[in-house]
């Protein structure tokens, strides 16, 4: 069993991370409507880390 500690320390860096992907597809969003689809793609692969 995972500690108490262990699973706050892990649920943190899980939302911290899909926080980062939902940040990266809004830029990606953004620049998409703003037709600049290079910058689009860009975002939504660093989406993927």
């Amino acid at each position: 069993m995972v500690s108490e500690k262990m699973q706050d320390a892990l649920n943190g860096q899980m939302n911290a991370e899909l926080y980062s992907a939902y940040l990266y597809l809004a830029m990606g969003a953004y620049f998409e409507d703003s037709d600049l689809p290079g910058f689009a793609n860009w975002m939504r692969i660093q989406s993927q880390e």
